[in-house]
């Protein structure tokens, strides 16, 4: 599985969770912004992330709706 490095340079992920967390609307957007912060805290750049996931943050720091 890919990890946030192979996708993003450095700063990049984390602006764009923080994004991603500012606009968290529903429970669920809310909910899965704050697991993923909870595991780039824990592992950095090394964390994994699988496209679906990606996917999913790039939707919600970019405001779309499901």
């Amino acid at each position: 599985m890919p990890k946030v490095k192979d996708h993003y340079a450095d700063g990049e992920f984390e602006e764009l969770l923080e994004e991603a967390e500012s606009n968290a609307e529903s429970g669920w957007d809310t909910e899965f912004t704050e697991d993923m912060r909870e595991r780039f805290d824990e592992y950095g750049e090394d964390m994994f992330l699988s496209d679906a996931q990606r996917e999913q943050l790039e939707r919600i720091a970019n405001g779309d709706e499901d």
